[in-house]
């Protein structure tokens, strides 16, 4: 509930993690790809016609690139086709499948022997493959293959290289182009980074896809040295459309007073777009990147982190950062991830969320809660629902509190006014503690949303649990019910000592303060509901707790006054009629009082606690 910010992933949290690649770029031509899922069918189009792959190798090569250095399984269950993996390595394999390429064919000309995990801070993996041709000494296979004629070299091994296009491509020298390799030119750079941005700013992920011959395995930790003087392939670029909920909840976010930020490791552009799609922030919104932070100072960022909605190609450190950045300035903030390397973020933040689905186990314990469905709507509807909780327990408060310092005075003004000792005994005092005040509590810990619940700013998580005014409520509210039960409890003293006859015993009185106060705490439950809509205006049934605890909380007391064993177990007294509908009206103004308090408030344009 005093969630303020929510810095989020973007891929799986706030998108729905089926990547599908639609447009491919080499040889300076954008090829858009047909199809839908995971399902290895579609086209390849240029300029809205169906194209030969075998016109064009270059697409080829970049397809084997997509299936060689790709860690996921393309599936077909139950008539479906599935993904075992990595959402994004899946819409790879499903495009290279579109074209006849399969990892299993390729996996035997080119096995792998080695590779370089993806990191965060690289943002790129890479794996070594071994050129079966070579090694067996059989050249003839690239004469059969013309795929394979474009890479084959003297060398016995490839190195496959994906991840950010624009630090891949700052580490090839050379361009792949028909069959063979060329060295690559500024203009050729510059159209490929303008190609991956015109990607971008469609919300397409992009991938940037290379290859390198190599004479012998590289040794391990060798990424920095081994990945340059690659072989450019091209831009491969995929839609992980937005979760149609999480429009909605990003909206609830923003009535709630909670800003919701997007951190991911795409592309500005992507990041963008994405972001103005799901309402995050405008479209002339300001995009802050990784190497934009990294050049801050702690006070540079501190500066921006109340005008900045979006983060892109940042690296978890670059995360930590941002939280402590904001928790300077006040902030509190659920952050998301799922890596291992999200951890210190996580654990730094007010409230780290892992993600359930695709989260590491570090990432899930160093988090305080961990989402099963890996969406931002889940993350909303927590917020609500914490909400709604801290809401009850202050109701809780108010009804216990205030009921029994009512109760209390009550019991106290007796004696000061010489009425003949305290009018409840202690086994009515425990009845009142247990049934009067205990099952209405129970119902009102369980009373669903205010219709505004979203709709209120955040409050303090240092508040204190009487703040917001719940302190002077509760005495405002003993008071009056003291002022009430004693008014009744002095009619009741000096009418019950001038009554006689019918048998009626003269401490029927206590009976009636004994009444007054239970049924006057039924009232009470009833008007605290909510805290500033009327009674007449709520659904009685949208609690029936509430008006289940009531009911029989009301037929126990009529229970204690008329039935002779209780009566006698009780030391209550038998009350005629007049003289119970007289405790009634009385109980009754507590629930008029509450009404009237919350009518003033909505006058004087107030929120009621």
């Amino acid at each position: 509930f005093p969630v303020t910010i929510i810095p989020s992933d973007k891929t799986g949290t706030l998108t729905q993690n089926k990547m599908v690649v639609q447009s491919v770029y080499t040889n300076q031509r954008s090829f858009r790809v047909t199809g839908e899922g995971y399902a290895p069918v579609g086209n390849f189009q240029w300029e809205g016609q169906n194209i030969d792959l075998e016109d064009h190798p270059e697409i080829s090569g970049l397809l084997v690139a997509c299936a060689v250095c790709n860690d996921s399984v393309l599936q077909k269950e139950a008539g479906e086709w599935a993904i075992l993996g990595d959402p994004t390595e899946g819409a790879l394999m499903t495009l290279a499948g579109k074209a006849g390429i399969e990892r299993d064919q390729w996996n035997s000309k080119l096995p792998r022997v080695s590779e370089f995990p993806f990191s965060s801070e690289r943002k790129r993996m890479s794996v070594i493959s071994q050129i079966q041709e070579v090694a067996t000494g059989n050249p003839g296979i690239s004469d059969v293959d013309p795929i394979m004629a474009g890479f084959v070299s003297s060398e016995p091994y490839l190195m496959f290289t994906k991840g950010s296009p624009e630090l891949t491509l700052a580490r090839c020298d050379q361009i792949y182009l028909g069959n063979g390799s060329f060295p690559i030119e500024e203009e050729q750079r510059s159209q490929i980074l303008a190609a991956n941005d015109q990607m971008a700013s469609q919300g397409l992920r992009v991938l940037g896809l290379a290859y390198k011959p190599l004479r012998e395995i590289p040794p391990e930790a060798s990424e920095d040295t081994s990945e340059n003087e690659l072989v450019w392939l091209g831009l491969v670029g995929m839609l992980d459309a937005p979760r149609p909920e999480v429009r909605a909840a990003v909206a609830e976010c923003r009535q709630a007073g909670i800003r919701p930020i997007m951190i991911t490791g795409d592309h500005q552009l992507t990041a963008r777009a994405i972001a103005v799609d799901l309402g995050i922030a405008d479209k002339d919104a300001r995009v802050v990147t990784g190497q934009d932070l990294q050049r801050m100072t702690d006070k540079e960022i501190e500066d921006q982190v109340d005008l900045v909605s979006i983060y892109a190609r940042v690296s978890p450190e670059h995360k930590l950062r941002n939280v402590q950045a904001l928790q300077r300035r006040g902030r509190f903030v659920a952050m998301t991830g799922d890596g291992v390397n999200d951890a210190p973020a996580l654990k730094q933040a007010d409230i780290g969320i892992a993600m359930g689905i695709t989260g590491t186990d570090v990432s899930k314990e160093a988090s305080d809660m961990v989402l099963l469905d890996d969406n931002f709507a889940t993350i909303v509807a927590a917020t609500k629902e914490g909400r709604v909780v801290y809401t009850n327990i202050r109701r809780f408060i108010k009804y216990i509190l205030g009921s029994n310092i009512g109760e209390v005075l009550t019991i106290a003004a007796a004696p000061i006014l010489g009425l003949g000792g305290v009018p409840l005994t202690p086994l009515q005092i425990l009845w009142m503690n247990l049934v009067t005040d205990g099952l209405p509590a129970l119902a009102l810990a369980v009373e669903p949303p205010e219709p505004d619940v979203m709709q209120r700013p955040p409050f303090s998580p240092r508040e204190s649990i009487f703040a917001r005014g719940l302190g002077s409520y509760m005495v405002r509210i003993g008071i009056v019910f003291a002022i009430i039960t004693i008014i009744l409890m002095e009619w009741a003293y000096f009418h019950v000592q001038s009554a006689t006859g019918d048998g009626l015993s003269p401490e029927r009185w206590k009976t009636m303060v004994f009444t007054s106060l239970c049924i006057a705490q039924m009232g009470h439950a009833i008007a605290i509901r909510s805290n500033n809509q009327l009674t007449i205006e709520m659904n009685p049934l949208s609690n029936i707790f509430v008006l289940g605890a009531v009911i029989a909380t009301t037929i126990l007391q009529l229970l204690l006054i008329y039935v002779p064993p209780l009566r006698d177990f009780f030391g209550t007294h038998y009350l005629p009629l007049d003289e119970l509908f007289i405790c009634i009206g009385f109980s009754a103004l507590m629930f008029v009082w509450v009404e009237c308090e919350k009518i003033f408030f909505r006058f004087m344009g107030k929120k009621n606690v």
